[in-house]
């Protein structure tokens, strides 16, 4: 059995990244990122600009929020384990951080992606539900590669790059681009021609991974994707 990951120690470079990002990302999300993402990433006293933030702080904030915790990978995991750890009420996060030449772009996702884009939505009880049962039907559908594709364009159009309604107006809310400075922007300047969600449009939509984000969908509130997501796993069985 191989022994837990745990999280290295920074010096000061990696500090200082972590800080600039932080800083710079949370100043551009004021008026673009949805409240419900920015009121929990304000309320995670442990996930701040000073230093980057301890895996084991941040799981702690979440189990008393809603329960769940997160798991320290290497990096990117197969499908199935990701299903399998989500239906377990844990998110796992990498813990290297990009080279300060990396701030505007980074192929392979690091801990500020991981932490800073996905973990402050989880201390809300709706989202945290809909991750949950996520990756139970994740588990349940092992197997079924149609429907496991279906899945990830789920989540990649609205747990990565999602924007949900608020006040009448759409606001930014996937970690895709509550991380990245440039992906941000482009999708806000998209705002005016978003797609409106239905389960239907999302699975049917392909996504690449390589280059930014031409496709983005408005959802109205949480509750309507579990909806969703719920009626299309019955209607497989």
């Amino acid at each position: 059995m191989n022994a837990p990951l745990i999280q290295p120690v920074y010096n000061k470079i990696q500090h200082g990244t972590w800080s600039t990002l932080y800083r710079r990302q949370r100043e551009n999300l004021e008026d673009k990122g949805a409240r419900l993402y920015l009121d929990a990433l304000d309320r995670m006293e442990v996930l701040t600009e000073a230093a980057i933030p301890r895996v084991d702080g941040m799981s702690a904030a979440l189990q008393d929020a809603t329960g769940w915790e997160l798991v320290i990978v290497p990096g990117l995991i197969p499908v199935n384990d990701f299903f399998e750890l989500l239906a377990q009420r844990q998110f796992c996060t990498s813990t290297w951080v990009r080279r300060p030449d990396q701030l505007d772009y980074l192929e392979e996702p690091d801990m500020f992606h991981d932490t800073f884009g996905h973990v402050p939505p989880l201390m809300d009880p709706e989202f945290a539900l809909f991750m949950q049962r996520f990756g139970e039907i994740g588990v349940a559908l092992q197997g079924n590669d149609k429907a496991v594709l279906a899945l990830q364009r789920l989540y990649w159009f609205f747990v990565e790059f999602g924007f949900v309604e608020e006040g009448g107006m759409p606001r930014a809310f996937g970690a895709g681009i509550m991380s990245s400075f440039g992906e941000t922007n482009h999708a806000w300047a998209q705002r005016s021609d978003l797609r409106k969600f239905t389960l239907e449009g999302v699975m049917s939509t392909p996504f690449t991974t390589t280059e930014i984000q031409s496709t983005y969908f408005l959802v109205q509130d949480i509750p309507e994707v579990i909806r969703e997501m719920e009626a299309w796993h019955q209607g497989l069985q």
